[in-house]
C-alpha cells in the first residue's frame, strides 16, 4: 500500500432538501451456478472444497446467455416502484452504476426506461465505480433532491459473468468470484433529515490493482493481437484488494463518525461490499465492529460488483433484522482505487 497519498477531509452535508430510502428491488438470474459447475464446465484443477476455503463462496446466480441486462434492470427497478406505489414517469432521474452496458454508448439506464415503459425522457446516465458505484449513485442522487428533484432511481450492478461463458476462457483466479444481480433503489424527497453524512475517496497509486482491459488503451496494440481476453476482469494481486478495503474502511468509518459525532457503538448496522468472505471479516475485525451487527451474501451471490451493498442492505430489510428508525454505516470499495462510504437513519 502507498501512504503518501492525502485523503479529502469531508464536507458536510448541508442539504436544504432533504431525502430518504423510500424502497429497494432487487433481480436476480434464475440459475445458480455452482463451485463444482464452473469447474466441470472449463476443466480446472480446483476443487469445491478448496474454493470455499480459500474464498468463502459455495455458489452465485449467473444469467443465461440470452438474457438481457435491460430486463434484470427493468425487474429490479419495477419491484422498487411497486414497493413504492411510484410510477416511473414520477420519476425525476435515473443513475445506472454498471461493470460492462449493453453498449459504451448511449447509456444502459436509457434502455433500462425504455424496458420499464416510460413515457417520459426522464433524464438518465451511466457511471463507472465499479464495486463503489452504488454509494456514489446515492450521494449523485441526495444531491441533485437538494437542488429540486422529488424522485431519483438508482441502479446498481449488472451481468459480469457474459465474457466468461460466451469466450470459455475464464482467469482461473477469478472465475470463481464473479455473480449476476441488479438492485434498484428510490430516493425520495422528505422534510426529515435521514443522510448525515457521505464521503468518497480514490487513491490513484491503486488504480491498476482491478481492470478490465477493454478501453483505448488497447488502440496501442496491433489489431491482430488483440483477443477476447479484454473483457475479462483481471486482479494481478488480490492482496492489495484486502489491504486497500481495510485501510480504505478504516478512514471512511473515521470520517463519518467524526462528522456525525456519532460512535460505532450507536451504529445499528455496519453494511460493506464483500468481495470475499476474508474481505468482509477483516473489514470488521479493523473496526471493531461485532459481527452480529453486518451481514455478508458473497458465500451464496459472490462478487455482484455494484449490487453487493444494496443486495445486503434489501437482505436486511425484507428479514425484519433492519427497522425504520435504526442507524446504518453503509460502505462500499472499488477496484481497490475507490472507496464510499455513508451514514444514514433507515
Amino acid at each position: 500500500m502507498n501512504t503518501e497519498i492525502r485523503y479529502p477531509e469531508l464536507k458536510p452535508l448541508n442539504l436544504k432538501r432533504n431525502s430518504r430510502i423510500v424502497s429497494i428491488g432487487v433481480a436476480l438470474p434464475d440459475r445458480v451456478v455452482t463451485n463444482q459447475d464452473i469447474i466441470d464446465a472449463y476443466n480446472l484443477i480446483a476443487t469445491d472444497r478448496a474454493v470455499q476455503y480459500s474464498l468463502g463462496i459455495k455458489e452465485r446466480r449467473w444469467a443465461y446467455v440470452d438474457q438481457r441486462l435491460e430486463d434484470l434492470m427493468a425487474k429490479a427497478a419495477r419491484q422498487c416502484l411497486d414497493r413504492a406505489g411510484i410510477d416511473i414517469d414520477r420519476v425525476d432521474r435515473v443513475i445506472y452504476s454498471r461493470l460492462l452496458g449493453d453498449y459504451q454508448i448511449p447509456a444502459s439506464s436509457i434502455n433500462a426506461l425504455r424496458g420499464l415503459g416510460a413515457r417520459a425522457g426522464i433524464p438518465a446516465f451511466d457511471i463507472s465505480s465499479a464495486c463503489s458505484g452504488f454509494l456514489h449513485a446515492m450521494d449523485i442522487a441526495i444531491r441533485f433532491i437538494d437542488s429540486g428533484d422529488d424522485y431519483v432511481l438508482v441502479i446498481g450492478g449488472g451481468i459480469a459473468s457474459r465474457g466468461i461463458q460466451i469466450l470459455k476462457k475464464p482467469d482461473p483466479s477469478t472465475v470463481f468470484l464473479l455473480g449476476d444481480a441488479v438492485v434498484a433503489m428510490l430516493i425520495g424527497y422528505t422534510e426529515v433529515r435521514h443522510f448525515l453524512s457521505s464521503y468518497i475517496m480514490t487513491n490513484h497509486f491503486l488504480y491498476n490493482t482491478t481492470y478490465i482491459p477493454f478501453g483505448t488503451s488497447l488502440l496501442k496494440n496491433d489489431p491482430a493481437e488483440l483477443d477476447f481476453d479484454v473483457f475479462n476482469m483481471s486482479v494481478p494481486d488480490g492482496k492489495l484488494i484486502l489491504k486497500g478495503a481495510v485501510e480504505h474502511s478504516r478512514i471512511v468509518a473515521e470520517k463519518l463518525l467524526s462528522d456525525t459525532g456519532l460512535s460505532l457503538d450507536e451504529i445499528d448496522f455496519f453494511i460493506t461490499s464483500d468481495q470475499s468472505t476474508k474481505i468482509w471479516e477483516a473489514q470488521l475485525k479493523a473496526l471493531g465492529v461485532p459481527f452480529e451487527k453486518s451481514l455478508s451474501l458473497f458465500y451464496k451471490y459472490g462478487n455482484t460488483v455494484a449490487a453487493m451493498s444494496p443486495l445486503i442492505l434489501d437482505e436486511l430489510i425484507s428479514s425484519g433484522r433492519l427497522e425504520r428508525g435504526d442507524l446504518v454505516m453503509m460502505m462500499a470499495h472499488g477496484a481497490g482505487s475507490s472507496s464510499a462510504g455513508m451514514i444514514f437513519r433507515y
